[in-house]
Protein backbone atom coordinates (compact mmCIF):
# COMPACT_ATOMS: atom_id res chain seq x y z
CA UNK A 1 0.00 0.00 0.00
CA UNK A 2 1.76 3.28 -1.19
CA UNK A 3 1.81 5.99 1.79
CA UNK A 4 2.90 9.52 2.04
CA UNK A 5 3.70 11.61 4.88
CA UNK A 6 2.91 14.86 4.83
CA UNK A 7 3.97 17.99 7.71
CA UNK A 8 0.96 20.02 8.01
CA UNK A 9 -0.91 21.97 10.06
CA UNK A 10 -4.63 20.68 11.48
CA UNK A 11 -7.08 22.54 8.63
CA UNK A 12 -10.45 23.38 8.42
CA UNK A 13 -12.15 20.50 6.14
CA UNK A 14 -14.95 21.53 4.20
CA UNK A 15 -18.03 19.44 3.65
CA UNK A 16 -19.62 19.04 0.53
CA UNK A 17 -22.98 18.95 2.51
CA UNK A 18 -22.70 20.81 5.94
CA UNK A 19 -22.18 23.89 6.79
CA UNK A 20 -18.63 24.33 6.82
CA UNK A 21 -16.48 25.84 9.90
CA UNK A 22 -14.90 29.12 9.06
CA UNK A 23 -11.45 29.43 9.58
CA UNK A 24 -11.19 32.92 11.66
CA UNK A 25 -7.99 34.92 11.55
CA UNK A 26 -7.02 37.15 14.68
CA UNK A 27 -7.52 40.84 14.89
CA UNK A 28 -3.45 41.35 15.48
CA UNK A 29 -2.69 39.66 12.46
CA UNK A 30 -5.00 38.72 9.91
CA UNK A 31 -2.50 36.70 7.65
CA UNK A 32 -1.50 33.98 11.18
CA UNK A 33 -2.36 30.49 10.48
CA UNK A 34 -5.35 29.01 12.73
CA UNK A 35 -5.18 25.08 13.52
CA UNK A 36 -8.36 24.36 13.65
CA UNK A 37 -9.82 21.28 12.82
CA UNK A 38 -13.31 21.08 11.63
CA UNK A 39 -16.22 19.22 12.90
CA UNK A 40 -17.80 17.93 9.40
CA UNK A 41 -20.58 15.56 8.31
CA UNK A 42 -19.07 12.26 7.14
CA UNK A 43 -15.73 13.74 7.29
CA UNK A 44 -15.97 14.53 3.83
CA UNK A 45 -12.97 17.38 2.71
CA UNK A 46 -13.24 18.96 -0.40
CA UNK A 47 -10.22 21.09 1.21
CA UNK A 48 -8.23 21.73 4.19
CA UNK A 49 -7.89 25.40 4.56
CA UNK A 50 -4.79 27.35 5.85
CA UNK A 51 -4.71 31.45 6.72
CA UNK A 52 -1.06 32.11 5.58
CA UNK A 53 1.42 33.11 2.92
CA UNK A 54 1.78 28.63 2.06
CA UNK A 55 1.14 25.39 3.51
CA UNK A 56 4.32 25.04 5.71
CA UNK A 57 2.96 28.12 7.83
CA UNK A 58 3.04 27.76 11.45
CA UNK A 59 4.10 24.91 13.66
CA UNK A 60 3.58 21.51 11.68
CA UNK A 61 2.68 17.80 13.05
CA UNK A 62 3.51 14.66 11.43
CA UNK A 63 0.75 12.63 10.11
CA UNK A 64 0.66 9.74 7.39
CA UNK A 65 -1.83 9.39 5.20
CA UNK A 66 -2.82 6.90 2.35
CA UNK A 67 -5.75 5.14 0.31
CA UNK A 68 -8.06 3.19 2.12
CA UNK A 69 -8.55 -0.51 0.72
CA UNK A 70 -11.28 -2.61 1.48
CA UNK A 71 -10.44 -4.71 4.41
CA UNK A 72 -12.06 -8.09 5.80
CA UNK A 73 -12.16 -6.88 9.54
CA UNK A 74 -12.19 -11.08 10.46
CA UNK A 75 -9.23 -11.48 9.04
CA UNK A 76 -7.51 -8.22 9.01
CA UNK A 77 -6.77 -8.61 5.12
CA UNK A 78 -6.69 -6.40 2.50
CA UNK A 79 -7.80 -6.56 -1.11
CA UNK A 80 -6.26 -3.92 -4.03
CA UNK A 81 -9.02 -1.93 -5.48
CA UNK A 82 -9.42 1.47 -4.05
CA UNK A 83 -12.74 2.72 -2.05
CA UNK A 84 -14.22 5.24 -4.12
CA UNK A 85 -17.74 6.73 -4.36
CA UNK A 86 -19.17 9.30 -7.01
CA UNK A 87 -21.45 11.86 -5.35
CA UNK A 88 -23.10 14.33 -8.30
CA UNK A 89 -20.07 14.40 -11.00
CA UNK A 90 -16.92 14.39 -8.24
CA UNK A 91 -15.20 11.11 -7.44
CA UNK A 92 -14.26 10.46 -3.98
CA UNK A 93 -11.95 8.27 -2.22
CA UNK A 94 -11.42 7.17 0.97
CA UNK A 95 -7.96 7.81 2.69
CA UNK A 96 -6.35 6.84 6.45
CA UNK A 97 -4.92 9.28 8.15
CA UNK A 98 -2.65 8.55 10.81
CA UNK A 99 -0.84 11.00 13.54
CA UNK A 100 1.09 9.92 16.46
CA UNK A 101 -0.94 9.00 19.75
CA UNK A 102 -3.74 9.28 17.41
CA UNK A 103 -6.69 6.84 16.25
CA UNK A 104 -6.82 6.20 12.39
CA UNK A 105 -9.94 8.49 10.88
CA UNK A 106 -10.93 8.12 7.55
CA UNK A 107 -11.88 10.80 5.20
CA UNK A 108 -13.28 11.01 1.79
CA UNK A 109 -11.48 13.02 -0.31
CA UNK A 110 -12.91 14.80 -3.53
CA UNK A 111 -10.50 14.17 -6.34
CA UNK A 112 -10.78 18.11 -7.88
CA UNK A 113 -9.35 20.30 -10.09
CA UNK A 114 -6.16 23.08 -8.87
CA UNK A 115 -8.79 25.67 -9.53
CA UNK A 116 -11.53 24.04 -7.29
CA UNK A 117 -9.30 24.16 -4.76
CA UNK A 118 -8.62 27.41 -5.34
CA UNK A 119 -12.15 29.15 -5.15
CA UNK A 120 -12.03 27.33 -2.08
CA UNK A 121 -9.30 29.19 -0.92
CA UNK A 122 -10.98 31.81 -2.21
CA UNK A 123 -14.10 31.32 -0.05
CA UNK A 124 -11.81 31.90 3.49
CA UNK A 125 -9.97 34.64 1.51
CA UNK A 126 -12.88 37.01 0.96
CA UNK A 127 -13.59 36.81 4.70
CA UNK A 128 -10.16 38.34 5.36
CA UNK A 129 -10.46 41.48 3.11
CA UNK A 130 -11.48 44.41 5.21
CA UNK A 131 -14.32 47.11 4.63
CA UNK A 132 -12.47 50.85 3.41
CA UNK A 133 -13.07 53.00 6.34
CA UNK A 134 -12.31 56.17 4.27
CA UNK A 135 -10.78 59.65 5.42
CA UNK A 136 -11.05 63.04 3.59
CA UNK A 137 -9.50 65.91 3.46
CA UNK A 138 -11.35 68.78 4.39
CA UNK A 139 -13.27 66.34 6.63
CA UNK A 140 -16.51 64.90 5.17
CA UNK A 141 -18.67 66.92 6.95
CA UNK A 142 -16.76 70.32 6.07
CA UNK A 143 -16.71 70.47 2.23
CA UNK A 144 -16.01 73.42 0.38
CA UNK A 145 -17.13 73.52 -3.42
CA UNK A 146 -14.18 73.76 -5.94
CA UNK A 147 -11.49 73.21 -3.47
CA UNK A 148 -10.49 69.71 -4.20
CA UNK A 149 -11.58 66.42 -1.44
CA UNK A 150 -8.70 64.45 -0.46
CA UNK A 151 -9.90 61.02 0.12
CA UNK A 152 -7.74 58.14 0.93
CA UNK A 153 -7.35 54.87 3.33
CA UNK A 154 -5.07 53.64 6.05
CA UNK A 155 -1.81 51.71 4.13
CA UNK A 156 -2.41 49.27 7.21
CA UNK A 157 -5.84 48.05 4.89
CA UNK A 158 -3.58 47.92 1.75
CA UNK A 159 -1.97 44.29 2.00
CA UNK A 160 -2.50 41.43 0.22
CA UNK A 161 -4.74 38.48 2.23
CA UNK A 162 -3.52 34.93 0.96
CA UNK A 163 -5.11 31.94 1.77
CA UNK A 164 -3.92 28.46 0.91
CA UNK A 165 -6.45 24.84 0.12
CA UNK A 166 -5.09 22.01 -0.49
CA UNK A 167 -6.23 18.02 -0.72
CA UNK A 168 -3.99 14.70 -0.18
CA UNK A 169 -2.51 12.56 -3.22
CA UNK A 170 -0.91 9.42 -3.67
CA UNK A 171 1.84 11.77 -4.52
CA UNK A 172 1.62 14.09 -2.07
CA UNK A 173 -0.57 17.25 -1.12
CA UNK A 174 -1.71 19.41 -4.40
CA UNK A 175 -2.05 23.23 -2.90
CA UNK A 176 -3.45 26.35 -3.84
CA UNK A 177 -3.01 29.10 -2.51
CA UNK A 178 -5.66 32.32 -3.70
CA UNK A 179 -4.69 35.98 -3.19
CA UNK A 180 -6.16 38.92 -2.79
CA UNK A 181 -4.99 42.16 -3.76
CA UNK A 182 -5.70 45.76 -3.35
CA UNK A 183 -4.90 47.46 -6.33
CA UNK A 184 -7.72 50.67 -7.26
CA UNK A 185 -9.27 52.91 -4.68
CA UNK A 186 -12.78 54.21 -6.05
CA UNK A 187 -14.96 57.22 -4.71
CA UNK A 188 -18.32 57.53 -6.06
CA UNK A 189 -18.70 61.55 -4.36
CA UNK A 190 -22.87 61.28 -4.77
CA UNK A 191 -23.34 64.54 -6.43
CA UNK A 192 -25.06 62.62 -9.21
CA UNK A 193 -25.82 64.32 -12.70
CA UNK A 194 -24.52 67.42 -11.24
CA UNK A 195 -21.20 65.95 -10.69
CA UNK A 196 -18.27 64.77 -13.22
CA UNK A 197 -19.05 61.32 -11.68
CA UNK A 198 -16.67 58.68 -9.81
CA UNK A 199 -13.08 59.23 -9.63
CA UNK A 200 -10.52 56.75 -9.62
CA UNK A 201 -7.05 55.55 -8.54
CA UNK A 202 -4.11 53.60 -7.96
CA UNK A 203 -3.25 52.73 -4.50
CA UNK A 204 -4.48 53.73 -0.77
CA UNK A 205 -4.07 57.84 -1.44
CA UNK A 206 -2.42 60.33 0.28
CA UNK A 207 -3.10 61.43 4.12
CA UNK A 208 -3.02 65.06 3.81
CA UNK A 209 -1.49 66.96 6.42
CA UNK A 210 -1.61 70.72 7.36
CA UNK A 211 1.89 71.78 5.57
CA UNK A 212 0.37 70.24 1.92
CA UNK A 213 -2.41 73.29 2.24
CA UNK A 214 -5.50 73.44 0.57
CA UNK A 215 -4.74 73.80 -2.93
CA UNK A 216 -2.20 70.61 -3.75
CA UNK A 217 -3.09 68.12 -6.07
CA UNK A 218 -3.42 64.49 -4.96
CA UNK A 219 -4.03 61.81 -7.32
CA UNK A 220 -6.56 60.56 -5.30
CA UNK A 221 -8.73 63.94 -5.21
CA UNK A 222 -12.46 64.91 -6.15
CA UNK A 223 -13.61 68.81 -6.24
CA UNK A 224 -17.02 69.14 -6.11
CA UNK A 225 -18.63 72.04 -8.30
CA UNK A 226 -22.48 71.91 -5.88
CA UNK A 227 -23.13 72.32 -2.69
CA UNK A 228 -24.87 69.60 -0.98
CA UNK A 229 -27.85 71.75 -0.01
CA UNK A 230 -29.07 70.89 -3.77
CA UNK A 231 -30.15 67.69 -1.85
CA UNK A 232 -33.21 67.12 0.14
CA UNK A 233 -31.53 65.90 3.21
CA UNK A 234 -28.66 68.20 2.85
CA UNK A 235 -25.70 65.45 2.23
CA UNK A 236 -24.69 63.54 -0.75
CA UNK A 237 -24.47 60.21 -0.05
CA UNK A 238 -20.97 58.84 -1.46
CA UNK A 239 -18.88 55.55 -0.82
CA UNK A 240 -15.24 54.94 -1.02
CA UNK A 241 -14.44 51.19 -2.06
CA UNK A 242 -11.26 49.21 -3.22
CA UNK A 243 -11.44 46.89 -5.85
CA UNK A 244 -9.11 43.41 -5.01
CA UNK A 245 -7.40 41.14 -7.95
CA UNK A 246 -7.83 37.56 -7.11
CA UNK A 247 -5.76 34.95 -8.62
CA UNK A 248 -4.42 31.69 -7.50
CA UNK A 249 -1.23 29.41 -7.57
CA UNK A 250 -0.66 25.78 -7.50
CA UNK A 251 2.17 23.82 -7.00
CA UNK A 252 1.39 21.69 -9.74
CA UNK A 253 2.20 24.71 -11.71
CA UNK A 254 -1.36 25.73 -12.76
CA UNK A 255 -2.63 29.51 -11.81
CA UNK A 256 -5.35 31.62 -13.16
CA UNK A 257 -7.41 34.67 -11.73
CA UNK A 258 -10.84 34.79 -10.40
CA UNK A 259 -13.40 37.67 -10.55
CA UNK A 260 -12.42 41.14 -8.88
CA UNK A 261 -13.89 41.76 -5.31
CA UNK A 262 -15.21 45.01 -4.32
CA UNK A 263 -15.38 46.39 -0.79
CA UNK A 264 -17.03 49.72 -0.01
CA UNK A 265 -17.71 52.07 2.97
CA UNK A 266 -20.75 54.56 3.02
CA UNK A 267 -19.78 58.40 3.68
CA UNK A 268 -22.25 61.55 4.14
CA UNK A 269 -20.84 64.55 2.73
CA UNK A 270 -21.63 68.13 3.46
CA UNK A 271 -20.50 70.38 0.79
CA UNK A 272 -20.84 74.11 1.81
CA UNK A 273 -20.50 77.41 -0.33
CA UNK A 274 -19.52 80.61 0.49
CA UNK A 275 -20.46 84.14 -1.04
CA UNK A 276 -17.36 86.60 -1.40
CA UNK A 277 -18.17 89.78 -1.36
CA UNK A 278 -15.70 92.09 -3.58
CA UNK A 279 -15.56 96.29 -3.31
CA UNK A 280 -14.36 98.53 -4.97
Amino acid sequence: MQRMKLSFLVAVAFSLFATPTIAKAGTEDSNLVRDIFGEVVDRTIIAGILIGENETTGEPSECEWSLSLPRDSGRDQTYGDEVEKTVGSILFRLYDRNCPDENTTYHWIAEVSSETIARNAASVAYDLIPAPFGEFAPPARQGVINIGTWFWVSPTIWQPKSVTAWVPTPAGPVTATTTATPYKLVFDPGDGIFGSGKKSCFGPGLQWSQIIGDHAPSPCMYAYRHSSAIDRAGLFSASLSIVWKITWRSNTGAFGTLPDVTTSSSHQMRIREFQALVTS
